[in-house]
């Protein structure tokens, strides 16, 4: 490749660079919440967070300061260039706090433990999350949120200029899923109701948690968690900490909230319900949930169990946090670990599943699974009566071949990459189910464990770490914008 056919050109490369600058200094100014809070508390590591602002911020200012006059348009490459960069310089950055903490972390577990927060994966390392400062839990739970609809997304919705092509470009290369609904002409607008959707139902599980007497802290850590369907808790029990049904019950309903599509959430919000039940995709997620829960439901009576909280709310809330890819658990009586085969059969065809395309979920998706059993049913009828032609329709819209195609290809390369990291596990000595699993939840950003991770993922070896680090990336970004970087044609006019 010659230097005169190399796309990128410097004045691209200026316009991301300005735009690094922009993000890290966002990173900075979260990274006073956690600071503030370590200072009500009274705790040592305020001064951990000073220093991670200052670096981050000094750094984004730089990058800001020097490419300020660059006004290259980003287009679709550069989309891809920004979006996949940008979430390992957000973990690089993010990672800081846990290095200068008063409990500090290595390098490795450093960098996991932040990119499991921003892909909203929620596997940790961390074996005693209550010795940790709140200062580092909020920030947990912070880096979660941020993640859940997107980093890139909060810039757009906070920067004009980006009201235009180039945010366009950076939407249709963050957004999840086989298609791109906007819910105004003016994309910033679109973004800003996104947001204002997922801060109020924030706000609104805040509320009800305090209602049901969780603390303040508790509930905010709590409530990013689930609606980012990330699953960061600020207990080492998790949910089942509280011994609360009631908790158990509004978290289950906000994950399965947090499962849609959140354009959908937008137009029920604004009194147009009815669309949302004529739904194809949002029918079969909650056929889905119901199916599983049934057979899980099943299964335990089965094995003697009768109370409601075994029957029905436990069942319920892991099959739930299973399909969002949200990773919490709620096991008072018995341990997920002692449920049997079949549901932990279950939860790994969940976690691989997912929730809908346009939430904040992680997986393969509903969307594609239903545009897939679809094409499958026509290419039934096809051979049985080849005059006949049937379209693909997914959510009220019609699935084109080519799109097929590529939800085809992208399935077949999420198995393979999970098949991967599974055998770079096995290498280790690990078990193949335990080693099944676990790749399984960090390509599904799940974050999930079972037996070798059922304690965290703190044993395992650092090869591992990264292994799994790179597959919450790529799950989170849905492969093909990191894949992308690596095709030559792609930085060739």
């Amino acid at each position: 490749m010659t230097s005169r056919n190399i796309y990128l050109r410097s004045g691209r490369l200026d316009s991301l660079f300005r735009m690094f600058g922009w993000l890290l200094i966002l990173e900075a100014l979260l990274m006073l919440l956690p600071l503030a809070v370590c200072l009500i508390y009274g705790e040592a590591d305020w001064l951990a967070f000073c220093c991670s602002a200052a670096v981050t911020g000094v750094t984004g200012s730089a990058l800001a300061f020097f490419y300020r006059n660059s006004n290259s348009p980003i287009f679709r490459r550069e989309g891809y260039l920004l979006i996949s960069s940008v979430w390992i310089f957000f973990s690089i950055f993010g990672m800081i706090p846990f290095l200068l903490c008063e409990s500090p972390l290595t390098l490795t577990d450093a960098f996991f433990e932040t990119m499991s927060g921003f892909t909203t994966t929620g596997a940790s390392v961390i074996a005693d999350v209550e010795a940790q400062s709140h200062g580092i839990l909020l920030w947990r739970a912070l880096t979660q949120w941020l993640g859940g609809l997107g980093i890139v997304m909060f810039l757009i919705a906070i920067i004009p200029s980006l009201n235009d092509s180039g945010g366009i470009s950076l939407f249709n290369a963050e957004v999840t899923g086989i298609s791109r609904e906007k819910l105004h002409p003016r994309i910033r607008q679109t973004v800003i109701s996104l947001w204002t959707v997922y801060a109020m139902l924030t706000l609104l599980l805040v509320a009800v948690l305090l209602f049901m007497g969780m603390g303040v802290f508790d509930s905010v850590c709590q409530a990013c968690s689930t609606m980012s369907t990330g699953g960061f808790s600020t207990r080492n029990g998790g949910i089942t900490a509280w011994h609360s049904p009631a908790v158990a019950w509004a978290v289950t309903f906000f994950m399965f909230v947090g499962g849609i599509n959140f354009i959908s959430v937008y137009n029920v919000m604004r009194g147009n319900a009815r669309q949302l039940f004529r739904n194809n995709v949002f029918r079969a997620y909650t056929g889905i949930v119901f199916v599983s829960v049934l057979a899980m439901a099943g299964w335990l009576h089965a094995r003697g169990a009768r109370s409601v909280d075994e029957l029905l709310l436990s069942p319920l809330f892991m099959v739930c946090s299973a399909v969002t890819s949200t990773g919490f658990e709620y096991c008072p009586r018995i341990p997920f670990a002692a449920w049997g085969p079949l549901p932990l059969i279950i939860v790994i065809m969940l976690m691989t599943c997912g929730a809908c395309a346009g939430s904040t979920t992680g997986g393969i998706k509903i969307d594609r699974a239903v545009a897939l059993s679809r094409n499958l049913r026509n290419e039934i009828v096809h051979t049985l009566m080849p005059n006949c032609i049937r379209r693909v329709e997914v959510g009220g819209k019609e699935i084109p071949q080519s799109m097929m195609l590529r939800i085809a290809g992208f399935i077949t390369i999420y198995m393979l990459t999970v098949s991967a990291g599974a055998m770079a596990m096995t290498a280790f000595g690990y078990d193949l189910t335990d080693s099944f699993f676990a790749s399984t939840s960090c390509m599904g950003n799940t974050g999930l464990g079972y037996g070798a991770t059922g304690a965290g993922y703190s044993a395992l070896p650092d090869v591992l770490k990264w292994v799994f680090s790179f597959e919450m990336l790529i799950g989170r970004l849905e492969i093909y914008p990191v894949l992308a970087l690596c095709c030559p044609p792609l930085w060739r006019k």
